[in-house]
C-alpha cells in the first residue's frame, strides 16, 4: 500500500461527519478562508464585496462549499488514483476560473485547521495524513496546470 493510499484511508477513518454534511463543513471552510485570507474572496465573483454577515448562511457560499467538500471526498475515495479527477479540476480552475495554484495551498491549510477544530479523533496522525493527502493533491494538480500551460 502506497503512502498516499494509507493516508487516504487514515483521513477517511475520521471523515464521515464531513461526508455526511458537506454543505455545513464546506460553508465553514469557505467562511474561514474568506476571514483569514480576505484577498481570496475576489476569486469568487459571486461573493466579491459581500460582508462577513452577508456571507454567513449565504446559499451560494453553502453550495460552493459543498462542491469543495464533495470533490475532496471523491479524491480521498480514489485512494491515490485521482489523476482524471484532478485533470478536470485543473481545466476548470486554470482555464475558466483563472485560480492560481497557491490558492489550493491556502485552502488546504484552512481545511486542516477546520478539521482540527471540528472533528473528533483528529489527532496528530490524522492531521499528518490529511496534510500529506492535500500536499499530494497540490503537487499533482500543479503537474496538471503545467500540462495545460497555465502560468501564474
Amino acid at each position: 500500500m502506497s503512502a498516499c493510499v494509507a493516508d487516504c484511508k487514515t483521513v477517511l477513518s475520521f471523515w464521515a461527519p464531513v461526508e455526511a454534511d458537506p454543505r455545513c463543513y464546506g460553508e465553514i471552510i469557505l467562511l474561514r478562508l474568506f476571514e483569514t485570507h480576505p484577498d481570496v474572496q475576489k476569486l469568487f465573483p459571486k461573493f466579491v464585496g459581500l460582508s462577513k454577515e452577508q456571507l454567513q448562511n449565504n446559499p451560494g457560499v453553502q453550495a460552493h462549499g459543498e462542491i469543495v467538500v464533495c470533490k475532496l471526498t471523491e479524491i480521498l475515495k480514489a485512494n491515490g488514483e485521482h489523476k482524471e479527477i484532478l485533470k478536470a479540476l485543473a481545466e476548470s480552475h486554470a482555464k475558466q476560473h483563472k485560480i492560481p495554484l497557491v490558492n489550493f495551498q491556502i485552502i488546504s491549510e484552512v481545511i486542516v485547521t477546520v478539521a482540527a477544530e471540528k472533528l473528533d479523533r483528529f489527532g496528530p496522525d490524522a492531521k499528518t495524513a490529511l496534510k500529506n493527502v492535500l500536499k499530494t493533491i497540490q503537487i499533482d494538480l500543479g503537474a496538471c496546470y503545467e500540462e495545460l500551460g497555465f502560468k501564474e
